[in-house]
């Protein structure tokens, strides 16, 4: 989590990072309450997100980080069109090797706690399962796109890179982040206050 907000505390340029995870964890939305969490995720490790959402259980997904700096097209956009705009693009990319994928609609939408039980508008979703579900954080550097696809291929980034670069521009794949990030962890996602917040 670190890195994927270093990424926009650093960023001129949009940027993208694509990663899958060592071992099961759990992320939460900055909003959530840790004591409701805990209580779904029981002793898998636990992190707060800086964007917002539900409760994602890693692992198996493909997760990604859109950092877009302000000034960029998208930055103006309110944040359910710039959800919207990211989410078709990923679905054109998607699409390339889950042709049944599609947006969700209003009737497909459910309330829950747990990002992957309860589609939102805009959500990717594949024979009536939900495959991708984001987040977005807006600041006055930019946008922070907080995503993970539910996907078993492991040589898909080059996809999903191209089909993100037609909303936000040419990505940066690199960018030297490890000393924003070390510090963002030490003083924030490895902390308990930032975990325990709410």
């Amino acid at each position: 989590m670190a890195l994927d907000e270093a990424l926009l505390l650093v960023a001129k340029n949009p940027c993208l990072r694509l990663y899958r995870w060592s071992a099961p964890a759990a992320t939460f939305g900055y909003a959530q309450r840790l004591a409701d969490v805990r209580l779904r995720v029981g002793a898998l490790p636990l992190v707060r997100r800086w964007t917002g959402g539900g409760i994602v259980f890693h692992g198996a997904d493909l997760t990604l980080a859109l950092a877009v700096p302000a000034g960029v097209e998208i930055c103006r956009k309110n944040s359910g069109d710039i959800y919207h705009e990211i989410h078709r693009a990923l679905l054109r990319g998607v699409r390339e090797f889950i042709p049944n994928a599609r947006l969700a609609e209003p009737s497909d939408c459910l309330a829950g706690p747990a990002c992957f039980e309860a589609p939102a508008l805009h959500d990717l979703i594949s024979s009536g399962v939900k495959i991708c579900g984001g987040a977005l954080r807006r600041s006055r550097r930019g946008i922070l796109y907080q995503g993970s696809l539910h996907i078993k291929q492991t040589d898909r980034a080059g996809a999903i890179a191209h089909a993100l670069s037609e909303v936000a521009g040419p990505l940066l794949q690199t960018l030297p982040v490890e000393e924003a990030a070390s510090s963002l962890e030490t003083e924030k996602y490895g902390s308990s206050v930032w975990n325990e917040l709410r």
